[in-house]
């Protein structure tokens, strides 16, 4: 059995009105999107399913935590992410894509694929860095052994002007 199906959202059968589904995704699960770097995660996904006669919506939310190495000291931590999206699903002759929101679906289908949703919520909900949060305080919760080191062993870049931008800065300001 494909690991994803477990991802999978039946709608044939179900009642107009709103349906919620819960999940969890982990290292596993992103082992089937990533081949290298799988991401150690733990995360609870709910989603509400909408449905109407003519469109469904899928609104989804993330809630869970990463655990990563901190761009600025190296040292692991966990990471809180969250999101929230939504998919609106309009049935039609053939499947395709309107937008990144937007879908149709064939009227022979009669589930739905959510997994490829919940990857790209996840993936949309990351920082650029991963850098450990600050305190109460606002001081960085950084290791500060390696912060040290680091600030020992970056150069410290003296200004040195060439005399002939000086000059060129003299004609700028006369304007």
């Amino acid at each position: 059995m494909d690991y994803l199906a477990k991802y999978t959202i039946p709608f044939k059968g179900l009642e107009d009105g709103k349906h919620e589904f819960d999940f969890t995704i982990d290292q596993k699960f992103f082992e089937h999107f990533q081949k290298e770097d799988a991401y150690q995660v733990d995360a609870s996904v709910k989603v509400i399913l909408e449905k109407k006669t003519l469109v469904m919506t899928l609104t989804i939310k993330l809630d869970g935590k990463m655990n990563v190495p901190c761009d600025r000291c190296l040292e692991q931590f966990d990471l809180k992410v969250s999101g929230e999206s939504s998919v609106y699903v309009k049935f039609g002759d053939e499947n395709e894509e309107l937008a990144e929101d937007v879908i149709v679906i064939s009227e022979a289908v009669n589930e739905l694929e959510a997994a490829h949703y919940i990857y790209e919520l996840f993936s949309l909900s990351l920082p650029l860095s991963f850098v450990h949060p600050e305190d109460e305080n606002g001081d960085s919760t950084c290791n500060e052994e390696m912060i040290q080191k680091l600030n020992d062993h970056t150069e410290k870049d003296e200004e040195i002007i060439d005399p002939r931008w000086n000059d060129l800065r003299k004609l700028i300001d006369n304007n």
